[in-house]
């Protein structure tokens, strides 16, 4: 019984399915090797990959909560344990207040300006799931809860409010995002038109494919400009051409909108943000 519940509450949280915290660690990586000249093996760093983990989970949780109704009627998600009655609303709360506790004790050993931007973001992760009703572009809003964490994770480092490049990593992200989101969303487009909820999928309509394309150019050239910026060589660049391919090859899986062919792209997008790590921890490392 207990091995039963306990794999529902993995399964709530995800954490059968590590993808998002995968594309959730890298935009706070890249400022922190940008900021702190490679050196990532330190105390903040750790703080911010529980905090990935754990601010991951409790999104995953209140989507689930807010969406179990749109959840039971889509062919991917009818599944999860809330939407299929398999836990109830008492133990989606418990554990997402049990996740909360441990996400804000975090914030303790973090410096005051990265409280109050901290502060910024919960916003941001609480009402995300209720933007697909009322927004019609709810990646963007995803988008900047996400990069939000490039702005905390410059001032643990810096001590300061954010500068001109972290702004950067802060716009690329939002770009990355919104891109590799609405590749996500191109798998439900057919079950999201049904039930009435909005997406960038649903918004591009039959250019989704090329604005995807936009997204892309736009987020490499923009690393091309920070790579310019900080004066990096030939080892960032490297990573930076196979972050390219990457994207590159998640336009050929996307070509036929084929739903299990989306969300392979959009899953790819994980390797996409560990070479761009790679490229910027490498500049530092040889």
């Amino acid at each position: 019984m207990f091995k039963d519940k306990l794999y529902l509450y993995i399964k709530l949280m995800r954490l059968n399915s590590p993808i998002g915290i995968l594309l959730l660690l890298w935009p706070p990586f890249w400022v922190i090797a940008c900021t702190n000249n490679g050196e990532i093996y330190n105390f903040i760093s750790l703080i911010f990959l529980i905090g990935v983990i754990t601010t991951r989970t409790i999104g995953c949780v209140i989507n689930d909560f807010f969406d179990k109704k749109f959840d039971s009627k889509v062919y991917r998600t009818k599944d999860r344990p809330y939407a299929s009655n398999l836990i109830n609303k008492k133990e989606v709360i418990f554990i997402f207040g049990v996740l909360s506790i441990i996400n804000l004790s975090l914030l303790f050993f973090l410096n005051t300006k990265t409280i109050y931007i901290a502060l910024f973001a919960i916003i941001f992760i609480v009402t995300y799931p209720l933007t697909k009703r009322f927004i019609k572009a709810p990646q963007i809003f995803l988008g900047v809860a996400f990069s939000i964490s490039t702005l905390m994770a410059y001032t643990s480092i810096a001590n300061k409010y954010p500068n001109d490049i972290t702004w950067i990593f802060f716009f690329a992200t939002l770009v990355w995002v919104t891109m590799f989101d609405t590749m996500y969303a191109m798998s439900d487009k057919r079950d999201d038109l049904k039930i009435g909820i909005n997406s960038t999928a649903i918004l591009f309509g039959d250019k989704d494919k090329f604005i995807i394309g936009v997204l892309q150019c736009i987020f490499y050239l923009i690393f091309m400009y920070i790579g310019y910026l900080k004066e990096y060589g030939s080892t960032f660049f490297f990573f930076l051409i196979m972050a390219i391919g990457v994207g590159v090859y998640n336009q050929v899986l996307i070509k036929n909108r084929e739903p299990k062919f989306c969300i392979m792209a959009f899953k790819n997008n994980q390797y996409v943000g560990l070479l761009i790590f790679l490229g910027i921890y490498g500049e530092y490392l040889l």
